[in-house]
């Protein structure tokens, strides 16, 4: 049973109503900021959100509330102090204001992402609303990034989703690539009616549950490219991901020729030089990934050793070449509906890519079989194939 103690305090002139929590569980988002535009920006996501916010503007408040509380925004006008502080390395981070430089600048030693106002306020809800909430009620989100076109990539985020939802989960994909095509055509939905990302594209904030209004197939939600390609803010994108999460279990993302900015990401690459040397280089640039999907099949031969120590990640599973598939695909069938070789390929990439859906194998005398640890292969670094 959760204890609410209700605090009343001026603040600014006015009176702010504080919640504070006493269950021992996350404290509410702490905002460190004395300028009255952050304030009144934060405020207003945070009504959207249906959350309330804790404000500190003494060094010693900081102290107290920095460890506990599930998300802290900082306004460059404290920036300086709080750096100052000496305080212990912590995620959950954000530097809020209205001078990029400036944001740009304490982004670095606070080890925190930037958020330029009043232009990127849609991101404000999202954020308070996740944080608001236990990371165990959100749904688990599985970004997968292409090395190189004409892998599959889109193939495999409609293939993991279709066995997730048959494992009795609330699935969605996601296509992030304006010029994709169509994750719906993939399926076979595109005459479906529902919301594609043209229609999403004014969504900032909390946005309440999509499923009903989106296409979807053998239980797989899907936002998809519109016919027309729409430009879509990434406080759109935020906002439907952030809903998708709490609405699903598990959260497949295509990004298409869209690379990922911070975000976990799991390589698709093809078992051949051309493939490996794309994957190098986007490792190079930055891409944050441990872990990769090797394609084999016809001119993709390499040993999955060679591509896990050329790339210096951790290889988690094989989308082997099926001859079927193309023909498929091109009557709309959805890669996974039926059993064989491709769905029982996607079934061990989820158990390998997503534990949490894993489900146990029985053998005779056996009792359940854990997953195999030498699937994957870890190299020792990095080199060149």
């Amino acid at each position: 049973m959760r204890n609410w103690e209700v605090i009343h305090r001026l603040h600014f002139g006015r009176r702010i109503l504080e919640s504070r929590r006493h269950s021992g569980g996350m404290n509410e988002p702490l905002v460190i900021s004395q300028d009255a535009g952050v304030l009144s920006l934060v405020q207003s996501a945070a009504a959207a959100a249906g959350i309330s916010v804790h404000t500190c503007e003494a060094s010693a408040q900081v102290r107290r509330a920095w460890a506990g509380a599930s998300l802290v925004i900082v306004g460059v006008d404290q920036a300086a102090a709080v750096a100052g502080l000496g305080l212990p390395e912590r995620g959950g981070v954000h530097v809020v204001g209205d001078d990029a430089e400036a944001v740009l600048a304490w982004s670095v030693p606070l080890s925190a992402p930037g958020l330029i106002l009043p232009s990127q306020a849609g991101f404000l809800a999202s954020l308070l609303d996740d944080a608001h909430r236990p990371s165990s009620s959100l749904g688990t989100v599985l970004r997968l990034f292409g090395a190189t076109g004409g892998l599959g990539t889109s193939t495999l985020a409609m293939g993991l989703a279709v066995r997730a939802a048959r494992r009795a989960r609330r699935v969605a994909v996601v296509e992030l690539d304006p010029t994709g095509g169509g994750l719906d055509v993939m399926a076979g939905v595109e005459a479906e009616s529902g919301w594609r990302w043209g229609d999403l594209t004014a969504a900032r904030g909390h946005v309440d549950d999509l499923t009903d209004h989106l296409p979807s197939v053998l239980g797989v939600s899907i936002v998809a490219a519109s016919r027309e390609v729409a430009i879509v803010p990434p406080e759109a994108v935020a906002a439907v991901l952030a809903s998708l999460r709490r609405t699903h279990d598990l959260v497949v993302i295509d990004q298409g020729r869209v690379p990922p900015a911070h975000e976990e990401t799991v390589l698709v690459v093809g078992a051949d030089v051309r493939a490996v040397l794309a994957g190098q280089a986007l490792l190079a640039g930055g891409l944050a990934t441990t872990r990769a999907v090797v394609r084999t099949g016809p001119g993709r031969r390499l040993p999955l050793d060679l591509v896990a120590e050329s790339l210096g990640v951790v290889v988690a599973g094989v989308m082997p070449h099926d001859g079927r598939l193309p023909m498929a695909l091109e009557a709309g069938d959805p890669p996974g509906r039926a059993g064989g070789k491709t769905a029982r390929g996607l079934d061990k990439l989820l158990d390998r890519l997503v534990p949490a859906l894993a489900v146990p194998v029985q053998t005779r005398g056996l009792g359940t079989l854990r997953l195999r640890e030498d699937e994957a292969m870890r190299p020792a670094h990095r080199g060149r194939p």
